[in-house]
């Protein structure tokens, strides 16, 4: 008679190892998908950023009829090299310096058929290793007094 209780704390002992052990499973199920839902929330925060970058670019690139140099005076710490302007920005998508930045977006002119005044080129945000949006732009350029097509 003796044995009996033994019996039910044994049970009640496993009933309440294996209660432990399904709770610890579902909470690192819960937490993985946390940090699965932050990891995506990042990417997607970046992403929607560098577009943002990409629009406003492409619309200095039409309101300065493509003209790489008035764009680069909006932006002081930028870097024009020929047909490549290159702006710099840092992880909370701020201005800064090549030194400091995190993401580039670069206008690169592609082509240009100034007797069609049509120029053309392409936007390209990315961190280095990986692109994030890739926009082309073209802008017409509208005839000056006394040109002729």
């Amino acid at each position: 008679m003796k044995k009996d209780p033994a019996k039910r704390s044994n049970l009640f002992l496993l009933e309440l190892i294996l209660a432990i052990f399904f709770f610890a499973l579902a909470s690192a199920v819960c937490i993985r998908f946390f940090v699965q839902a932050r990891a995506l929330s990042r990417e997607t925060h970046t992403q929607n950023e560098a577009l943002v970058c990409a629009k406003n670019l492409s619309a200095l690139f039409e309101s300065q009829e493509g003209s790489l140099t008035d764009i680069a005076d909006n932006f002081p710490e930028s870097s024009l090299e020929d047909s490549r302007l290159e702006i710099f920005y840092d992880e909370n998508w701020n201005l800064c310096s090549e030194e400091e930045k995190s993401y580039l977006a670069s206008l690169t002119l592609s082509g240009s058929s100034y007797e069609d005044h049509l120029l053309e080129g392409e936007i390209q945000v990315s961190d280095g290793s990986e692109v994030f949006c890739i926009l082309d732009v073209s802008c017409y350029i509208p005839l000056q007094a006394g040109e002729q097509t």
